[in-house]
């Protein structure tokens, strides 16, 4: 940028506010088939990247809900959390020939069984893979229990059902009714013999993982989420064999340098974070250490806390060394 662009850059910079934005499974239900009645939406899905935080939480008599919860927590590499009952479910209660217990709570717009355990802090959970097994055509009244314990509000929740035969049907529908807010994506029912690849493959459908960015600032390798546009496609294609990007401070909370080309762009005005790194005039990248506002085009974020970031980026000068 000219002398005229970051002088007025810095006047404006400073004139502007710092905002921060910033089962039934098997047995567990009627039926026999195997079939899988999935009805997730192409495009109703959630990026996974090292910033967001993924929970898979289940309710399981059988196991055969357990088990595909444990693949998918493992294939996610996420946290897992058993919804435990106060009052633990025998196989009387869930013989669903007599008047079982499973029976009159699922007759029972008011049941909502205690949970024994619970979850420290949802805060910190972007995406919930919720697990349950069907019993008669619908959720456990436990699962009632669990959603209204919690508050989801602008949370993924991903739904998926264990069951003989019946699909997800409307159990996922009528859960959702009671977590306001939170972005429920269209879930899957699975049998009890359902394969972990299969699972697996349903999670990458819907859960995204995006891939990163290596980026060594003088000599110390940072991890990058970076984000999924043209402009960051462009750049991947000019750093594949590595991109050395002398940089320099600006501003009080930036680090800013010369790509050595004009790529394309799509500026929006923006806060930004410590950590955020944006393409800015198209040919310039700015990595900052504080927060600021201005038109840029988000290009990714370092996953470092505003401690190591501030030691990395407040001085002078630094090298930014890029791949892919």
């Amino acid at each position: 940028m000219g002398k005229g662009d970051e002088i007025m850059k810095k006047l404006l910079a400073l004139a502007l506010p710092f905002v921060l934005f910033t089962s039934c499974g098997g047995n567990e239900n009627k039926g026999g088939s195997n079939t899988n009645n999935s009805i997730n939406n192409e495009d109703n899905t959630v990026i996974k990247n090292n910033s967001s935080k993924i929970l898979v939480a289940y309710f399981s008599v059988t196991n055969h809900t357990e088990t595909l919860a444990k693949y998918a927590s493992e294939h996610l590499d996420s946290d897992l959390f058993e919804i435990v009952p106060m009052e633990e479910y025998t196989s009387e209660d869930i013989d669903y020939e007599t008047d079982c217990r499973a029976n009159r709570e699922q007759n029972d717009q008011s049941a909502r069984p205690q949970i024994k355990n619970k979850i420290e802090d949802i805060s910190i959970y972007d995406t919930i893979v919720l697990g349950y097994p069907i019993w008669w055509g619908q959720a456990p009244k436990i699962m009632y229990t669990f959603i209204e314990s919690y508050d989801f509000n602008g949370k993924t929740i991903l739904p998926f059902c264990t069951s003989g035969s019946s699909s997800i049907g409307s159990s996922a529908t009528n859960l959702a009714k009671n977590a306001l807010g939170a972005n429920w994506l269209n879930g899957s029912r699975f049998a009890d013999s359902t394969s972990k690849e299969t699972i697996n493959n349903w999670l990458d459908e819907n859960i995204k993982k995006e891939e990163n960015m290596e980026l060594i600032i003088d000599n110390t390798k940072v991890e990058v989420t970076r984000e999924n546009n043209a402009s960051i496609n462009a750049l991947k294609e000019i750093s594949k064999d590595g991109l050395t990007i002398n940089m320099h401070e600006f501003g009080g909370f930036e680090q800013t340098g010369k790509i050595g080309q004009s790529i394309v762009r799509n500026d929006s005005q923006m806060d930004v974070v410590p950590g955020d790194i944006v393409l800015y005039q198209g040919d310039q990248i700015s990595v900052f250490y504080a927060k600021s506002s201005w038109s840029y085009t988000r290009l990714g974020h370092i996953n470092l806390n505003e401690s190591k970031l501030n030691e990395l980026l407040n001085k002078d000068e630094v090298t930014f060394t890029l791949r892919g």
